[in-house]
C-alpha cells in the first residue's frame, strides 16, 4: 500500500463539466438512464455514452441493466462525500430565473445526499439527536461517531425513529459526519443517516421533489420533530 494518492486523476476526472454536471445529478443517490444524465449535462446521447463509460471505467459510476435499460448510479457513499465537500470551495452558478431561485430554496430547505437527509432539515435531524445525547462524539466532516440507545434523555428519538432497527455493515460507519455545502456543517449520514432517511420517507414525514433531489417536511414531519424539540426542552 502507498503512502500517498494521486488526487490529480479524480480531479481530471470531474473537471469536464459535462461530468460534472452528470455526477451532481446523481448525488442523490437515485439511478438515472442516460438519456436523462445527458439532459442534465446539456450534450448528445452520443457524447453522454462517452462520458458514462469514462465514469464507470475509474470506478465513480456503476451500470444497472434492466432489459434492454441501463440506468447509472454513484459507486459508493464516498463519491458522494468528495462531490458535496467540493461544492463547498466551488463558486456559486448564479441563478437568474423565478423558477431557479424556487429550486435553490428547496435544496437549501432540504435535500437527498446519497441516501441521507442535507441541507436545513438534515441539520436540523442532526440537532436533534446530539441534543438528545443519541449521537455520541464530536460530529466533524468525514469523522466517525457513536450511537446511544439506551440513554434516558434520548428514549423518545430512539423509539420514535426506530434506532434500534438499524442495520449492521462492517464496511459502512454507523455514524460519519458528511460537509453540508449549503449550511457549512457537517449533516449524519452513514448506516444512520440512510436509516433515517428512509423512515421518513416510509411514515410520510418527508415528500420527494418531482424533478429534484429536494425533500418537503410534511405537515406530519414537522409535527413528529417540533413534539421531539418539545420534549427535550421540557426534560
Amino acid at each position: 500500500m502507498g503512502v500517498d494518492v494521486d488526487i490529480s486523476v479524480p480531479a481530471r476526472l470531474i473537471a469536464e463539466p459535462a461530468r460534472a454536471r452528470m455526477l451532481a445529478g446523481l448525488v442523490g443517490g437515485a439511478a438515472l438512464p442516460a438519456g436523462e444524465l445527458a439532459r442534465l449535462a446539456g450534450v448528445s446521447a452520443s457524447t453522454a455514452s462517452e462520458h458514462l463509460k469514462t465514469l464507470v471505467a475509474h470506478g465513480f459510476v456503476t451500470v444497472e441493466r434492466s432489459g434492454r435499460h441501463r440506468y447509472y448510479r454513484l459507486a459508493g457513499a464516498d463519491v458522494a462525500y468528495a462531490l458535496e465537500a467540493l461544492r463547498v470551495v466551488a463558486p456559486e452558478i448564479p441563478v437568474t430565473s423565478l423558477r431557479g431561485h424556487r429550486a435553490a430554496a428547496e435544496l437549501r430547505a432540504g435535500r437527498s445526499c446519497y441516501d441521507h437527509m442535507a441541507g436545513a432539515l438534515g441539520l436540523r435531524v442532526t440537532r436533534l439527536l446530539v441534543r438528545a445525547e443519541v449521537v455520541q462524539g464530536t460530529l466533524r466532516a468525514g469523522a466517525t461517531a457513536g450511537l446511544r440507545l439506551d440513554g434516558r434523555a434520548g428514549r423518545a428519538v430512539v423509539e420514535r425513529f426506530g434506532l434500534r432497527d438499524v442495520e449492521g455493515s462492517p464496511r459502512r460507519p454507523l455514524v460519519r459526519g458528511c460537509l453540508d455545502w449549503t449550511e457549512r456543517r457537517p449533516h449524519l449520514a452513514g448506516r444512520l443517516g440512510a436509516h433515517l432517511l428512509t423512515v421518513f420517507r416510509e411514515r410520510g414525514w418527508v415528500a420527494d421533489g418531482r424533478r429534484s433531489r429536494a425533500l418537503r417536511l410534511t405537515d406530519e414531519g414537522e409535527e413528529t420533530l417540533a413534539s421531539l424539540e418539545d420534549s427535550l426542552e421540557e426534560g
